[in-house]
């Protein structure tokens, strides 16, 4: 899979539950997602969210470098870019959490610290979808079968699901993160071939 294909894929699945979730109410759906639970599920998803903190940002970082020094230096340049560029609309906006919007109606998991402000967008949706990009740019494309690209693409998903259920990010918080990091993602992709030229004075590969 190209980073072409991978975007388009990402971006077809977040229009569409974008214009699912506008029809529906965001604070619903938001609020439907975060009380769907169980004691199985705060377990396995307040552990699952610890992947988009670092695992997945390292091991991109490094299949990339290792499959091509070059493309993932630049991929590894933008990706702090975005996440820079993440941070600072965060700061900017300033918005509220889904515990300062919902009050009572958020859980308390425990081990879960619950965060206040600096919601939108969510950074840890933005670093799982830019990362798992750079993982199956990595990865021997003659080997993959479609289900498990499928699989990978829907880790990413996850983890903006985690947000929400943890009650860390209403939707809007994890569909605005995922559409960012593709844009960058993109970027990445289309100016690679002249950066390469330029610094490297190779064709691309």
């Amino acid at each position: 899979m190209n980073f072409k294909n991978y975007v388009v894929i990402n971006l077809s699945i977040a229009l569409i539950l974008s214009i699912c979730t506008a029809f529906l109410g965001f604070n619903n759906i938001t609020l439907k997602i975060h009380n769907l639970y169980s004691l199985q599920l705060d377990y396995y998803f307040k552990n699952y969210t610890i992947w988009a903190e670092w695992p997945v940002i390292v091991l991109g970082i490094f299949l990339m470098i290792r499959f091509s020094w070059r493309k993932g230096l630049w991929f590894s340049i933008v990706f702090g870019i975005e996440s820079l560029f993440v941070q600072f609309i965060k700061f900017q906006l300033n918005f509220p959490r889904p515990v300062e919007k919902f009050g009572s109606s958020i859980r308390h998991i425990d081990g879960e610290v619950l965060k206040h402000f600096q919601g939108f967008p969510s950074g840890h949706t933005s670093a799982a979808f830019f990362a798992t990009g750079m993982i199956i740019l990595s990865l021997p494309k003659h080997k993959l079968q479609n289900i498990t690209l499928f699989a990978i693409i829907i880790s990413a998903f996850l983890i903006g699901y985690s947000r929400i259920y943890l009650g860390q990010h209403s939707i809007e918080d994890t569909l605005a993160g995922c559409i960012i990091a593709n844009i960058f993602f993109y970027l990445a992709g289309i100016t690679y071939p002249s950066v390469e030229k330029k610094f490297f004075n190779k064709k691309h590969i």
